[in-house]
């Protein structure tokens, strides 16, 4: 089934970029902006609830749009927040640093709410369950991958120029891992370019 290759493809991809950031935002939190852990952890909050209010949204722009179009543009808006945070400073307003922790929020949860129902779309009743276990699967190995590939790259900058502390290290991490998630609009760019009736989007959904 070419929707559901195609899906766990671009969620093994995507997810390895995304599945870092809840390592790399605590650490960049406290150690380059010198926050402690409680308020770090309390500006986690924001992501959380942004991901919540845009998964309502994602029928819609489905309906409207079609699955290619959405998960192509969404995907760069994911990479590109992401790569964001390289601007975020200590000296920064709290507001400022809140939307931009939202606005991520808002396009990660919207971004896996997409990928999951283009994976599963257009599996038969007979295959729903293999194919949902097998998504399952690839989805925490993605999550081991991206803490991973955060945890080396961090390792690996921080090696090459250490005379630029931790904060450097963390900048250069955070563009990479955008970069990997950008990587899998060349997937979803081959899903058909046509938009699902209302009916079959918000079956997949539930």
């Amino acid at each position: 089934v070419p929707s559901y290759r195609i899906g766990i493809l671009g969620n093994l991809f995507s997810r390895i970029g995304s599945s870092a950031m809840p390592l790399l935002i605590p650490l960049l939190l406290q150690v380059g902006m010198g926050m402690s852990p409680m308020n770090a952890g309390l500006l986690m909050i924001p992501v959380a609830a942004a991901g919540m209010v845009s998964k309502r949204y994602a029928v819609k722009l489905v309906e409207r749009f079609g699955y290619r179009r959405v998960l192509m543009v969404n995907t760069v808006l994911v990479g590109v927040a992401m790569a964001s945070f390289i601007f975020m400073t200590p000296g920064q307003p709290l507001w400022i640093r809140i939307v931009q922790l939202a606005l991520f929020g808002a396009v990660n949860s919207l971004q896996f709410t997409v990928m999951n129902t283009v994976t599963l779309r257009d599996l038969d009743r007979d295959f729903a369950s293999a194919g949902n276990s097998l998504l399952s699967m690839v989805m925490m190995l993605a999550t081991g991958f991206g803490a991973a590939a955060a945890g080396s790259l961090l390792a690996a900058f921080n090696h090459l120029d250490a005379s630029h502390g931790a904060t450097a290290a963390l900048h250069a991490t955070f563009v990479c891992v955008g970069a990997i998630t950008l990587t899998s609009t060349v997937i979803f760019w081959q899903l058909p370019d046509t938009r699902p009736s209302p009916r079959d989007v918000e079956e997949v959904a539930e």
